[in-house]
C-alpha cells in the first residue's frame, strides 16, 4: 500500500496493475490525498485507517472480481464506489449497475474525465469544508504575477463562480481580494524588515502600477507604504494579520 499526501479529500485507488495505479497516483495526487491497493484485503486496511471520499476500484484484481469487493467495502465505507475497467462487457455493466457503484468508466479514461467524476460524487459539504483552506494555500503560493481566477478553479476541479461564491461565504471576501491583501501584508514586512524601496517591493509583490500599489497600501494597512517604511526602518518582526 502507498499513499501521496495531496491536498483535498483522501482518494483510494485500488488496481492490481502497478502502472495503472501510478497513474492515477500522478493524475490525481495534486488535488487528493491519493492512497493507493493492489488487492481487497490492503484495500480494506486503508478503508479501516482513513476517512476515503472515493474508490476507485478495477473491475478485475488478479484472482478477485472487483464488483465482489463492493459490499465488504460498503460495511467500512460510506464512499461512493467508481468502477473502472478495461474489460468492459454487457454483463459486467449490467452488475455494476445490481451492484449500485456510482459510476462506470472505462479505460483508458481520461484526467479529465476522471476529475469531473470525482468532483460530481465527493459531498457538496465536503466539498465546501475542504475548499476554503485549499484557496487559502493556493492564494498565500501563489507568485506575484496576474491572477487567473481560471487557474484557481480548475485546479479546485470547479467552475469559477461556485469556487468564489463558497470562498466568498466562508471567508466574507473574494478570492482576488484575499490575494491582494496577502500581497500587500507581504509589502508591509518587505518594508518593515528589508528596508527596500517603495517602487522595488511593490514589483516583488506583483504591481506594475505604482498608484494603484499606493492606494491599496494605504486602503489595507492605513497608511501610505513610504510612511510606513519610515516608521519601522529597523525594526524587525512579522506584520500581525487579521486572517489565518
Amino acid at each position: 500500500m502507498t499513499r501521496t499526501t495531496g491536498r483535498g479529500l483522501h482518494i483510494l485507488v485500488v488496481d492490481d496493475d502497478a502502472s495503472i495505479r501510478e497513474a492515477l497516483r500522478a493524475a490525481l495526487a495534486d488535488r487528493y490525498t491519493v492512497h493507493t491497493a493492489a488487492s481487497g484485503a490492503d484495500a480494506c486496511s486503508v478503508l479501516c485507517a482513513h476517512p476515503i471520499a472515493v474508490i476507485i476500484l478495477d473491475a478485475v484484481l488478479g484472482r478477485e472480481h472487483g464488483l465482489d469487493l463492493v459490499e465488504r467495502f460498503r460495511k467500512l465505507s460510506p464512499a461512493p464506489i467508481v468502477i473502472l475497467t478495461g474489460h468492459g462487457t454487457e454483463d459486467l455493466a449490467v452488475r455494476a449497475l445490481r451492484a449500485h457503484v456510482a459510476e462506470y468508466l472505462k479505460k483508458p479514461v481520461s484526467v479529465a474525465e476522471l476529475l469531473a467524476t470525482l468532483s460530481r460524487l465527493v459531498p457538496e459539504t465536503q466539498r465546501s469544508a475542504d475548499l476554503v483552506p485549499r484557496v487559502r494555500r493556493f492564494l498565500e503560493e501563489y507568485p506575484p504575477k496576474t491572477f487567473r481566477a481560471a487557474d484557481l478553479a480548475g485546479r479546485l476541479g470547479m467552475s469559477e463562480t461556485h469556487v468564489r461564491r463558497l470562498f466568498r461565504a466562508a471567508q466574507g471576501q473574494t478570492p482576488r481580494q484575499y490575494l491582494a491583501e496577502v500581497r500587500i501584508r507581504r509589502a508591509a514586512e518587505l518594508l518593515q524588515r528589508d528596508g527596500r524601496g517603495v517602487k522595488e517591493v511593490a514589483s516583488e509583490i506583483g504591481y506594475t502600477d505604482l498608484r494603484l500599489f499606493r492606494r491599496a497600501f494605504a486602503h489595507f494597512i492605513g497608511m501610505p507604504p513610504a510612511a510606513w517604511r519610515r516608521r519601522h526602518q529597523g525594526q524587525a518582526g512579522p506584520v500581525l494579520t487579521d486572517y489565518p
